[in-house]
């Protein structure tokens, strides 16, 4: 597989241009793995285009970057039902 031609400097996620290379294959030229330093959200150079390029990931999974800060970190549990 070839790394695909999607733009990797943007975030697909969250829209923002704080990206870097996480890790990058042995094999030279295989994939790259990127993540955002704002969302956290990571991805391979070789997936579908759906999940690494902000014009087609899901607008239901986007990310409001200034709304990070308000996300809890760990869901509340819900009381035990009986």
């Amino acid at each position: 597989m070839n790394e695909t031609s999607v733009n990797s400097s943007i975030c697909p996620r969250c829209d923002c241009d704080n990206v870097r290379v996480l890790a990058a294959s042995p094999v030279s030229g295989r994939w790259t793995m990127y993540i955002c330093n704002i969302c956290i959200y990571s991805w391979r150079s070789t997936e579908p285009r759906v999940v690494t390029d902000p014009l087609t990931y899901p607008r239901q999974f986007k990310i409001n970057p200034t709304e990070i800060p308000e996300i809890s970190a760990i869901p509340t549990v819900p009381p035990r039902r009986r």
